[in-house]
């Protein structure tokens, strides 16, 4: 069941009448804002790492073949350059 607002509410002023004010407004600074449906848990995560670890696999693998392809051309471009020169 989801808490509303309202319902933090009633709870904050029972808290309040049972426990004193201080105590009551530290207990509710420590609830989550939106309920325990908004918190995010390490099984939660799990998937999200595995994704970014496939991510950062596939980035280096692109970054790999894109210095050799940049070499590749570079010497290229040096080879090309050597024959201008020798006609």
């Amino acid at each position: 069941m989801a808490i509303t607002e309202a319902r933090r509410f009633e709870m904050h002023l029972e808290l309040k009448k049972r426990l004193g004010d201080d105590v009551a407004d530290t207990l509710m600074e420590h609830l989550p804002p939106g309920g325990w449906d908004d918190v995010v848990r390490v099984r939660d995560l799990a998937p999200l790492k595995m994704q970014i670890d496939h991510l950062d696999k596939r980035l280096g693998a692109v970054i790999t073949i894109g210095v050799g392809v940049g070499l590749a051309l570079i010497g290229l471009q040096v080879q090309i350059m050597l024959t201008i020169a020798n006609l």
